[in-house]
């Protein structure tokens, strides 16, 4: 560890005015889980470069990996007032939920698929978020897309088979269980040790 960590250092005394040396010093300390030098570097990179949106997001990852979700959430939204995008507003999202503000969550993940209808991962954590909240019907909805989208995604499916269990909608439970034998036999006889006889 110690010399690759030397090789940055080196690098970022040689050029203590580059945001970028910076930056990459500060991901190597992320790399190697020394998060307080991580900060320290990304901070850096930001003062040399505030409106650099990437070093925001870098910032907010390593306080995410730290287990300091309220300062990433402020820097996810750092991020987004300079470039927003979709995985921006997911990984908010997933630092709300963290947080336990489900509102707040569910909202970020509904503009993460505003800006891109077909990204399943923010599709299914907003069903899980829904299913949270005991609105099943939502969940269903936002998970017949995901599979729609990914056909062998087969926590998806399961999921789906599971809702559909907790809904009382039999016939489509079955389904669900009939596709998952194909893909997923195990997941398949869960699925069926649910369903009402």
């Amino acid at each position: 560890m110690s010399p690759v960590l030397d090789e940055y250092k080196k690098y970022v005394a040689e050029h203590p005015r580059d945001p970028l040396a910076h930056e990459q010093m500060g991901q190597a300390y992320n790399g190697f889980g020394m998060f307080a030098g991580a900060e320290a570097e990304y901070l850096r990179a930001l003062e040399l470069d505030p409106k650099n949106a990437d070093f925001n997001n870098r910032l907010a990852i390593n306080y995410d990996e730290w287990g300091k979700t309220a300062k990433s959430v402020e820097y996810y939204q750092k991020a987004i007032e300079l470039k927003p995008n979709h995985v921006l507003y997911f990984s908010l999202g997933s630092a709300y939920e963290k947080l336990g503000k489900f509102d707040d969550a569910a909202k970020a993940y509904q503009e993460s698929i505003r800006i891109k209808p077909t990204f399943t991962y923010a599709l299914y954590n907003l069903a899980v978020l829904d299913s949270k909240q005991d609105r099943p019907q939502e969940a269903i909805e936002l998970l017949r897309k995901v599979v729609e989208l990914e056909p062998k995604n087969i926590f998806a499916q399961h999921a789906l088979g599971m809702f559909y269990v907790r809904t009382g909608e039999k016939t489509g439970a079955m389904q669900q269980y009939y596709i998952l034998q194909t893909l997923n036999p195990k997941l398949a006889e869960d699925l069926l040790r649910l369903i009402p006889k």
